[in-house]
């Protein structure tokens, strides 16, 4: 499994705190997703704004089994994630949809409230436009919604009411 059609998107599990770095140093020998959110954080005398990974502990990289490998030689890389005994597959539309969700999402686009917890939803028009997934929670403004391949969840906070262009799937 050499060959450059052969890469897939892998998570790795990282050590604590370590995704952004472990990022940086191999970003230039492969194809890696570390998704990051800014947020808020209140120090003792201010509140700054921080760069924070979506996922706590985990990196994506597309990779062949070779790479894959190699990749868990790094010391801040501490397992690859496992599916049914073996390396989880990430689809291609599963990364895709969370650059989309980090990069054009706006929260007032989504009304959770029309829906309820464990229900299928795809969205079928706008930026998120066949993203799929399972809400997972709800409450009050903030909302829980699985990517079902990785067994992940995105959390949500809601400003508005007004879910246009996203529907049930039962």
């Amino acid at each position: 499994m050499s060959n450059t059609d052969d890469k897939i998107w892998r998570a790795f599990y990282t050590k604590p705190r370590h995704e952004k770095k472990v990022a940086n140093r191999l970003e230039d020998r492969y194809e890696v997703y570390c998704p990051v959110v800014e947020t808020r954080v209140q120090w003792s005398d201010r509140v700054k704004k921080v760069k924070k990974p979506l996922f706590t502990s985990y990196l994506f990289a597309r990779v062949n089994e070779k790479e894959r490998i190699e990749i868990l030689q790094d010391p801040s890389i501490s397992r690859t994630v496992m599916w049914l005994g073996k390396p989880a597959l990430i689809r291609d539309e599963e990364i895709r949809d969370i650059r989309i969700l980090l990069e054009e999402i706006e929260p007032d686009e989504l009304e959770i409230e029309q829906f309820s917890e464990g229900q299928r939803v795809k969205i079928d028009s706008g930026s998120l436009r066949e993203m799929e997934g399972i809400i997972v929670e709800i409450k009050g403004k903030r909302a829980r919604l699985r990517l079902e391949s990785l067994q992940c969840d995105v959390t949500f906070t809601v400003r508005t009411v007004q879910l246009k262009g996203i529907r049930s799937e039962k």
